[in-house]
């Protein structure tokens, strides 16, 4: 890791900051020497967790409010110099079969967020975490920025929408944001009830727990797994880097594996489980985007950032962190 001298007695925001990037993040900003507010609406079965930040919890500030709370997030964005952006739901399918949930949970309450950036600080940097599946299925890979986006549920394009709010208010008000068009993120501290968000987290509790894994179809779809850790790190360097303003990335790794083989994998890190193949459920394959293949070259051009976590060696240590936390995610 870096030492990122530039984070040392900065004032930073982190929204969904009890979850799993958020407290993923927040440990290595109070490691940096950062001073730190958690801001989390505590919304039923997302990943706010208070254990997450157990190890670092009398050095950081917590806020318990909704993100569309103007009056908590007034006070909150003032004098802060980075804000981390991370306080949206992410189920796929919950979005699809309640569509004004998804508006309600995930767009209004950005708008109000944006506007208390623009009426109480408009000078902080925005780093507001997207999703690579605003790109949808990728006709022409590998994905770039550049991409036709192609969201094929109705959370995709709700993550679309907000990524134009931040972009349209860096134009017309000043503000300062920078997107970051996350793919399939894995590691500690990830809520593992259920299989929402995050799946291939959840398949980890299934080996655990010496349970089957279902496989849809045969498998054969290509993805990328990025160790949270090196999340962490790109997200650090997007933060500090004063020519990432106003730009939108695409991420991804090097380590490209089937589905099938992710959860070969993922049985070997547990040493127990099994999978079984079973025929595509309707509702996951009308919103299935096929193969994921990322060039990230703008990303590593404009901040130098490269993962470097294997998936065996990611897969070993999420499996070793919840064999020793299990009770307090189960």
């Amino acid at each position: 890791m870096k030492g990122h001298k530039f984070y040392a007695k900065r004032n930073v925001l982190i929204t969904g900051g009890l979850g799993f990037l958020g407290s993923n993040l927040a440990a290595r900003l109070v490691e940096l020497g950062a001073s730190v507010t958690l801001y989390d609406g505590l919304i039923a079965d997302l990943g706010a967790n208070f254990f997450n930040i157990e190890a670092i919890k009398d050095r950081v500030k917590v806020v318990i409010a909704d993100i569309g709370d103007r009056s908590a997030m007034d006070h909150h964005v003032r004098n802060q110099d980075i804000i981390f952006n991370i306080g949206m739901h992410s189920c796929h399918l919950d979005s699809m079969k309640d569509p004004v949930f998804d508006i309600q949970t995930n767009v209004v309450p950005q708008i109000n967020f944006l506007e208390s950036l623009r009426y109480r600080n408009p000078e902080a940097k925005v780093i507001y975490v997207g999703t690579r599946a605003q790109y949808g299925r990728v006709e022409n890979p590998p994905i770039t920025e550049t991409a036709p986006l192609n969201p094929m549920d109705i959370y995709s394009v709700s993550k679309q929408a907000v990524e134009w709010y931040h972009m349209l208010y860096g134009k017309i008000c000043g503000l300062r944001p920078t997107s970051l068009r996350l793919g399939n993120t894995y590691g500690p501290r990830h809520q593992m009830r259920h299989a929402k968000y995050g799946v291939q987290n959840y398949l980890m509790r299934l080996a655990l727990d010496n349970k089957q894994i279902e496989v849809f179809g045969d498998g054969s779809q290509k993805r990328e797994l990025i160790y949270v850790d090196d999340v962490v790190e790109c997200l650090l360097l997007l933060g500090e880097k004063e020519h990432c303003v106003g730009e939108v990335y695409a991420i991804g790794t090097n380590e490209r594996v089937t589905f099938v083989e992710l959860v070969k994998e993922i049985i070997k890190a547990c040493g127990s489980g099994s999978f079984v193949h079973v025929p595509w459920p309707e509702d996951r394959k009308i919103i299935e985007v096929g193969d994921v293949v990322t060039d990230y070259s703008k990303l590593t051009a404009h901040t130098k950032w490269t993962p470097s976590t294997r998936l065996s060696e990611g897969l070993r240590i999420t499996a070793e962190y919840y064999r020793q936390y299990k009770k307090h995610y189960w």
